[in-house]
Formats: C-alpha cells, sequence, structure tokens
C-alpha cells in the first residue's frame, strides 16, 4: 500500500504544474491540433511565450532525445529561469529549453537530452485534441526535414 507521504514528490515533481484553463492551437501543414496551456502551473513561462505570440516555429526532428521535434532556431522570449525541470516528458506535451531558447513538441517516448547527457525542459502545454496527425507529420520531420508549426492561442 502507498501512503501519501511517499508518493507526494512524484506528484509534485512530475504532475503539480499540469494545470491550466487556456487552451492554444498548434498548427501545421495538413493539420491542426488542441492544446491545454499550463498557464496556472508554469506562470512564468506562460507570461513569456503569450507576449511573443502567434509564433511560426520552424523544427526538424531530434536527434538524441526520441519522438519530438525542437525548433531550428533559439528564442529570446525573456525567460531566464526554469520554473520546473522535466527530463521524462510525455506524449504531446510542449516545452520550452530556456538554457538554449527551444521550443520541443514530444509525440511519443522521449527522455530531454543533449549530446553530452541529459536535459530538462519546462513543460508549458499538452496536446489534448490531435495528437496521432501531430505524430504521423512530426516523424515525418526524420526524412523530410524542416516543416513549421504555428502556436496561438484560442
Amino acid at each position: 500500500m502507498t501512503v501519501q507521504s511517499e508518493t507526494w514528490y512524484w506528484e509534485k515533481t512530475w504532475s503539480d504544474f499540469r494545470r491550466g484553463s487556456k487552451r492554444a492551437s498548434l498548427i501545421w501543414h495538413g493539420g491542426e491540433a488542441v492544446v491545454d496551456i499550463y498557464d496556472e502551473g508554469a506562470p512564468k513561462t506562460f507570461a513569456a511565450i503569450q507576449a511573443v505570440l502567434p509564433l511560426q516555429i520552424p523544427v526538424v526532428h531530434v536527434a538524441w532525445s526520441g519522438d519530438m521535434v525542437m525548433s531550428t532556431r533559439s528564442y529570446d522570449i525573456g525567460l531566464n529561469e526554469q520554473e520546473h525541470h522535466v527530463r521524462l516528458v510525455r506524449p504531446g506535451d510542449l516545452a520550452f529549453d530556456p538554457k538554449f531558447g527551444e521550443f520541443t513538441v514530444t509525440y511519443g517516448t522521449a527522455e530531454a537530452r543533449l549530446p553530452s547527457g541529459p536535459n530538462t525542459l519546462v513543460v508549458f502545454g499538452q496536446i489534448r485534441e490531435g495528437l496521432d496527425a501531430f505524430a504521423a507529420w512530426g516523424r515525418a520531420r526524420r526524412f523530410e526535414g524542416v516543416g513549421t508549426i504555428e502556436l496561438r492561442l484560442n
């Protein structure tokens, strides 16, 4: 039997930030997904991203992290701190890496990694509807190269 004192750390680390009331659209050539935004769980990250929306983000498939696409360039959104640290992202997670100014979208099994080893990201949202279609598009980035996503609030 698991008692609450044995699970509090994991809940706070892996799930506590996954809360919010905002919705966004993630749009790519041929598709669109509905995204839950964690404006309550990652308020500083959300505020910084909201200030620059809508965003057109060129992305490529990652090399070391698994089923994920990442921005092809750095974005200075005025955020220098990391509200939380997630290494094992979930399918559908939208994240930002303030260390490098990169956006990521995970579409399957992934772990935030660099060529030098583990990395951590700030997860600020998750695809609520349309993950299968995004996964097909994201997977195609491996062979078809750069694609562009647009992120905008609804």
